[in-house]
């Protein structure tokens, strides 16, 4: 593997606060980790009127994988492993002041993805609706059409694949050079890292902008378990989180359902508007208010 690996953000052990509680299992120590920035489009009719951009990390380690915002990981590991820096922090270096929460700290994309853990499975932990849910499912080949094109992405040399995955087209490059089999998201089962990947319509891009191969005996990879967690299958876990964001609530809450940021220029367009275009990496699951 090439040695040009970028270190952008400081190593920490991951625990949740949220999820903190018992570790089912310390599946491996992370290998490799990789940042990508994660660019979402919130109203699909006006392309980049609209648009959200969080930074995340894929850890990558012994066949298993947890992705993440970085962010969100950082103040979560902060907060469990120094609570009392965590307050000072979060509350009283608060440039607005008062007792408002300083939210830069942390991050509103608060879903937790574990790749093959267990095995032959993808986790999701979330809280939403301040209610915590947990679903496991079988990870789902993803059927890639390898393609002959060729791009350069962080100094490698990028291979072209496509595929039909759970309502949206998804665009992929990835490099050979780097043989690990993983990606953004729930992508990957190519021979190779998936640098970038996108849906056909661009409501969704992921593009690695760094790595590190500085991890091994300083970040595991685990799995945990709270027992307030609520246990659903994928389709209802999006259909709840999409049901909220479009039922009559503080807008607020709205926004920490879909997991987004209000920008500035949100207050031009009512709510309803906005959500009425927004959906998730995944679009087959019932979009019905009263099921």
């Amino acid at each position: 593997m090439k040695k040009r690996l970028l270190t952008l953000f400081a190593l920490c052990v991951f625990l949740p606060p949220h999820l903190a509680g018992q570790i089912i299992k310390d599946y491996s120590d992370a290998e490799l980790e990789v940042y990508y920035n994660k660019h979402l489009e919130i109203d699909t009719t006006q392309m980049g009127a609209q648009a959200q951009d969080t930074k995340m990390s894929l850890r990558i380690g012994g066949g298993h994988a947890l992705f993440a915002s970085t962010k969100r990981m950082w103040a979560d590991s902060l907060r469990t492993y120094n609570f009392a820096l965590h307050e000072t922090l979060y509350y009283k270096l608060n440039p607005i002041g008062g007792n408002q929460p300083w939210r830069p700290l942390g991050s509103a994309e608060g879903e937790y993805l574990f790749k093959n853990m267990p095995e032959g499975k993808n986790t999701v932990y979330h809280n939403f609706g301040f209610d915590n849910y947990v679903y496991a499912e079988d990870i789902e080949p993803q059927g890639w059409i390898l393609g002959d094109s060729v791009r350069s992405i962080l100094g490698y040399e990028c291979r072209l694949a496509e595929c039909d995955y759970r309502g949206r087209h998804w665009i992929a490059w990835y490099a050979p050079e780097i043989a690990v089999s993983e990606g953004p998201w729930k992508l990957g089962g190519l021979p190779g890292l998936i640098l970038e990947a996108y849906d056909s319509r661009r409501h969704y891009v992921f593009t690695a902008f760094g790595m590190t191969s500085e991890v091994p005996g300083k970040v595991g990879i685990h799995i945990f378990s709270k027992s307030d967690l609520s246990e659903i299958s994928r389709e209802k876990y999006l259909h709840f989180r999409w049901k909220r964001m479009n039922e009559h609530q503080d807008p607020s809450e709205k926004l920490r359902t879909a997991g987004i940021i209000k920008s500035k220029r949100r207050q031009e367009k009512s709510e309803e508007t906005i959500y009425q275009y927004y959906d998730f990496e995944e679009t087959d699951y019932p979009h019905v208010m009263n099921l």
